[in-house]
């Protein structure tokens, strides 16, 4: 995972002591079972970016970290669960594709501050009170070999004298 770009702006309004701009978590879920992707933002209110509607629902969203020995993990907790979301996790049966964007909200303008493309729902564990998706990459690429090659003395006879 490549260092996240975060504008001057956005930068300036998290670090300061007063600002009328808030960030929101947008996830789009993608899946051959859905007619059409489903659009979720942590807010109480729909929230319109890129010509899309995102509808609110609010959660709790941890970004996966940005360590190279890791495997880029991120988090999604629900604490009220309501039917959307059941329904949503329902219809999707296999990997569904999540594609996970934040956004600063300003004075009714929505600019993208972070891009995460090519995540998937890997997990989602759902009760009555609570569900928890976890979302990654579809392979774990930190345990594959960096090339697909093997080097021993039959194949490779010059690298072992």
């Amino acid at each position: 995972m490549s260092i996240r770009q975060i504008s001057a702006e956005g930068l300036r309004d998290m670090f300061a002591q007063n600002t009328d701009a808030a960030v929101f978590a947008l996830l789009t879920f993608t899946h051959p079972s859905l007619s059409t992707p489903e659009r979720i933002a942590n807010n109480t209110e729909a929230i319109t970016y890129d010509g899309h509607e995102y509808m609110g629902f609010p959660f709790e969203f941890t970004p996966p970290p940005e360590e190279e020995d890791r495997e880029a993990v991120a988090t999604v907790k629900v604490s009220n669960v309501d039917r959307r979301l059941a329904e949503i996790l329902r219809r999707i049966q296999g990997l569904a594709g999540v594609d996970i964007q934040a956004v600063r909200w300003k004075g009714g303008t929505v600019t993208r501050e972070m891009h995460i493309p090519g995540m998937y729902l890997m997990s989602a564990d759902i009760n009555v009170e609570t569900a928890s998706l976890q979302i990654s990459h579809a392979f774990d690429i930190l345990n594959e070999p960096a090339t697909q090659d093997i080097l021993n003395p039959g194949t490779a006879p010059g690298l072992f004298r």
